[in-house]
């Protein structure tokens, strides 16, 4: 399907609607209707009104406004988010991504631009309907690089060594860790979206003895501001938390080999098991941490 007729319209209010046009297709606002055709000739970068009076201005929508404001199935993985996995993934056009977790395909659509299409994304998700709303809203924006399978990873078929990179959406990922260390080259990286510290920590947990060496556990957050001069402040309405993303490594390593290397005082480095990391960090959340309120 193509992006040729796919129009964001926002009114005075900022507030933004998706339209897919159509011959004889009309818009209703609250505040008047728009014939699809009117919104075709004026095109991105004009404005329309409503029988009403209402301006609309036009753009097409970018990946970000598409994903927050196309059908859902299940919560979407937020552009913030989304963006972060792409960069610790250190995605490159050509490369091959394995996915769990399609939910409504938001973070599939971030993973298939950033592989380009000579590139490819394999998707694995469990529950037909999510499944379906996925392909819909990956075809709906025009990209032809993306694999979908009904079914489990754990019980995947994958080759050895096959993927550039992984990204795992699922409640409980460490089910998973076999079919991702088989599919993951040396030296690349695997993220993790997790809710929940609880899961973060499960997670360290069972990849002891593993070739996964644990490299970042992030947040991210965006500070929006309102700016109105001469006023500004940020803005009232903000995202919170949504997620720890937990990148792991997949290394050569034999079992029982090193896990984590952390920076020291004066740039020393040392070796740590994933189990001390979780201990470590366990203690730095304590009441009687170093630095806390007092």
């Amino acid at each position: 399907m193509s992006r040729g007729n796919l129009y964001l319209l926002t009114d005075r209010k900022g507030r933004k609607y998706l339209v897919r046009t159509r011959p004889g297709g009309r818009f209703s606002h609250h505040r008047g209707t728009v014939e699809h055709a009117a919104i075709e000739a004026a095109g991105p970068g004009g404005v329309v009104e409503t029988h009403k009076g209402e301006p609309l201005w036009i753009k097409r929508p970018s990946l970000e406004e598409y994903v927050l404001l196309m059908p859902r199935s299940a919560t979407v993985t937020y552009p913030k988010d989304a963006a972060a996995i792409v960069m610790m993934l250190d995605l490159e056009p050509g490369m091959r991504v394995l996915e769990a977790g399609s939910g409504s395909g938001g973070l599939t659509l971030f993973l298939a631009r950033a592989v380009g299409p000579k590139g490819e994304v394999v998707s694995y998700e469990r529950r037909p309907a999510f499944l379906e709303r996925a392909r819909a809203n990956v075809e709906a924006w025009g990209a032809e690089n993306v694999r979908f399978f009904l079914g489990d990873l754990a019980e995947a078929e994958l080759e050895e060594a096959g993927f550039d990179g992984v990204a795992i959406d699922l409640m409980e990922p460490w089910k998973v860790l076999d079919p991702v260390e088989r599919a993951l080259k040396p030296g690349r990286s695997a993220v993790f979206y997790l809710p929940n510290i609880t899961q973060v920590v499960e997670l360290l947990r069972s990849i002891e003895g593993r070739p996964l060496r644990l490299g970042r556990v992030i947040e991210v957050h965006h500070r929006s501001w309102d700016v109105r001069p001469p006023v500004a402040h940020p803005s009232f309405r903000q995202i919170g938390h949504t997620a720890f993303l937990v990148e792991l490594q997949r290394t050569r390593e034999p079992k029982g080999g090193p896990n984590r290397e952390e920076e020291q005082a004066g740039g020393d480095e040392k070796e740590s098991t994933v189990a001390e990391a979780v201990r470590d960090r366990g203690a730095d959340q304590g009441p009687d941490r170093p630095g806390g309120a007092g």
